[in-house]
């Protein structure tokens, strides 16, 4: 295995992965305040750029398991561990930083994706209840009883009639 060409690959390969990660964090941050402003426009723009850096990201992936897997190495996060570890290389403590970094932005952009996702959600219900009512279908709530126990509620309601 030769660990210096393998990392002179890697860095840039590392550098480029951040650079798209971090692009993709303030995606989902723009994604988070359209949906809070319940912005339709914005919030079909960003899915768009997050589809596309989620491509470049998976391209970058698929580059970076060919890289370890030429090299003889554990294609794994683990095996980047590995190669980050035992590499004599200058760039090593470079590239375990980058390492670092990627993990950290791929948690952060993990959660702010969660976030949103239960805003989605969230408004998704909403807009499921408001059009049952508008079209008068029955809407199942629970109630409790004096004694805590749950009671289901079921009552049609219509807006008009003619």
């Amino acid at each position: 295995m030769n660990t210096a060409v393998t990392s002179k690959k890697v860095l840039p390969l590392l550098q480029e992965i951040v650079n798209y990660l971090q692009q993709l964090l303030v995606a989902l941050d723009n994604e988070h305040k359209a949906l809070v402003d319940k912005n339709i426009d914005s919030i079909q723009t960003i899915s768009e750029e997050k589809i596309v850096l989620m491509e470049h990201l998976e391209d970058l992936n698929k580059e970076r398991r060919n890289l370890l897997d030429n090299a003889g190495l554990d294609i794994t996060s683990t095996g980047v561990g590995d190669f980050l570890q035992n590499s004599n290389s200058p760039r090593a403590p470079q590239m375990k930083a980058l390492w670092d970094e990627i993990s950290n932005i791929s948690k952060q952009c993990d959660k702010q994706n969660n976030i949103n996702g239960i805003i989605i959600e969230s408004n998704k219900r909403h807009t499921e209840n408001a059009l049952s009512i508008l079209q008068g279908k029955s809407q199942n709530t629970e109630l409790y009883s004096n004694k805590g126990e749950s009671i289901k509620s079921s009552h049609q309601q219509t807006l008009i009639r003619a």
